[in-house]
């Protein structure tokens, strides 16, 4: 069973590091890991090092376990400020350390980047398959860079026995989601977006659940999420959802609420921070933004994690509208 876990700051996932050298550099933290490698040892840097030609990589991954999921990798310099890479050319390759660090356990991978932030912060995204059983892993990044110049980046990550949130094949939860119009604020009372669109408030998850209609839903706190990045994800949905008018998509404030007077802001736990609504909780989210997809049986199709580009969200909707 996944445990209930308070949602974390994509923000702090996304921590930079101030310090690295060619050769071996800190890598993003990662829990320890104590399994015996086996094959190609040369090849790979002990945990929370890296071996690179310059960039150094940071799997802000939150849910990082067996099953389908996406790797989202991050690279920095040396001075700590971070790598667009739009004219990058990446792949990856992963590798059990455990059993065959020479081995891949898949072909490469193409890690496509997609901004967070517009023309401020952006990421490398790949889909990948992570075997059961696999804890110590090794991730080999190469390509070019903006410039043609070879990158070459080994370093490994650890994967958790069980994730946290709901993975595909996973049945939705079947708790209700605002409806703008049971409010009396209306849409001001169901969401901070600055622009809402009317009909991403127009229909409950758990009234889709019992008609056995497909759809996405989405969590992020426009105003309030702490990365910076639940604004451009909205944006991005609110661009591609036109051409889905007969698919339902849901937008949902992941945290606990209260109306002040003017708009919804919202209620900090004792000694601050914000706390995640039942909603957010009864979908044990581990951070925002994320989305699902949801089929007409009510299973999980997708579970997208942080940042997403309008291609891979007309996919995932494309493939819930012709199920």
């Amino acid at each position: 069973m996944h445990r209930r876990r308070r949602l974390l700051s994509l923000a702090a996932a996304l921590l930079v590091l101030a310090a690295a050298c060619n050769e071996s550099a800190s890598a993003s933290p990662t829990p320890s890991m104590t399994s015996t490698r086996v094959g190609c040892l040369d090849q790979w840097p002990a945990s929370g090092k890296v071996t690179t030609t310059g960039p150094i990589p940071q799997l802000v991954n939150s849910d990082l376990a067996p099953g389908d999921t996406r790797l989202l990798l991050g690279l920095i310099d040396s001075a700590g400020y971070p790598l667009n890479g739009s004219q990058w050319n990446l792949t990856a390759q992963l590798y059990n350390l455990a059993t065959d660090g020479c081995t891949p356990l898949a072909a490469a991978a193409p890690l496509t980047f997609e901004w967070a932030i517009k023309d401020v912060r952006g990421f490398f995204v790949a889909p990948a398959t992570l075997p059961t059983g696999l804890r110590d892993m090794g991730i080999a990044v190469s390509g070019t860079n903006e410039t043609g110049a070879p990158v070459s980046i080994h370093f490994a990550a650890a994967v958790a026995a069980y994730g946290i949130a709901p993975h595909p094949g996973d049945l939705a939860p079947t708790i209700a989601t605002p409806i703008a119009t049971n409010d009396p604020h209306g849409l001001a009372g169901v969401s901070t977006d600055s622009t809402p669109l009317a009909r991403l408030y127009e229909r409950s998850a758990a009234d889709l659940l019992a008609a056995g209609k497909p759809f996405m839903i989405v969590f992020a706190s426009p105003a309030f999420c702490t990365s910076l990045a639940c604004g451009p994800t909205l944006t991005t949905i609110k661009e591609v959802a036109p051409a889905f008018k007969k698919l339902a998509i849901i937008h949902v404030e992941p945290y606990i609420m209260e109306w002040n007077g003017t708009r919804m802001a919202p209620v900090m736990a004792t000694g601050g921070g914000l706390q995640p609504n039942p909603i957010a909780v009864a979908w044990q989210l581990p951070i925002e933004p994320w989305i699902f997809t949801v089929d007409a049986q009510g299973r999980i199709v997708r579970s997208i994690e942080g940042v997403v580009g309008a291609a891979e969200l007309r996919a995932a909707l494309a493939e819930i509208a012709k199920k």
